[in-house]
């Protein structure tokens, strides 16, 4: 499992699609709900795939991700 963080554009949404590709199950985090659901939506074909929104900045936010990733 890849925990992808500013995962929903540029850099970081191609680094989770060459995980996925490569058959990697894909957690994209992201500040923007709207964005992450996007970024879920344009991917979710390639393989596992889950979409949290998180900023990275809050301890809260960065354990909810990782309970929901696990």
């Amino acid at each position: 499992m890849a925990i992808i963080t500013g995962g929903s554009r540029g850099i970081g949404k191609a680094v989770g699609k060459a995980f996925l590709q490569e058959g990697a199950r894909v957690a994209i985090a992201a500040r923007s709900k709207i964005e992450v659901e996007s970024t879920v939506q344009d991917l979710k074909q390639e393989s596992e795939i889950i979409g949290i929104a998180t900023d990275a900045s809050k301890e809260v936010d960065v354990k909810n991700l990782v309970e929901q990733t696990l």
